[in-house]
């Protein structure tokens, strides 16, 4: 009995890392012209640059992850830093860019 709760309590830690790892919250420089965000276009240009980011900055900090987690890890951080961003730069067209790319 004892050795079943504690392969079930392992395997639950295993799989819930990725999770617990994304969740973490680490900060990271965003390089945004609010200038181009007048225009709808200027602001898909910097929301393209921006998830560029946050996809290079996610995947680095995943890195101690197996395969497997770290997609999982990586697609978690990737959509919670977009989300801050977004509410961060609040701008309609950024908004707007950020809801047609879903």
């Amino acid at each position: 009995m004892i050795r079943t709760i504690t392969a079930i309590a392992i395997a639950a830690a295993a799989i819930s890392a990725p999770a617990y790892a994304a969740s973490d919250e680490f900060t990271m420089e965003i390089d945004l012209n609010r200038a181009q965000l007048q225009t709808v276009e200027g602001a898909k240009a910097e929301f393209d640059k921006v998830s560029e980011q946050i996809v290079e900055e996610c995947s680095a900090k995943q890195s101690v992850f197996n395969l497997g987690q770290k997609r999982y890890a990586t697609m978690l951080c990737e959509q919670n830093m977009m989300k801050k961003v977004v509410a961060y730069v609040d701008n309609e067209n950024f908004t707007k860019a950020y809801r047609e790319s879903k």
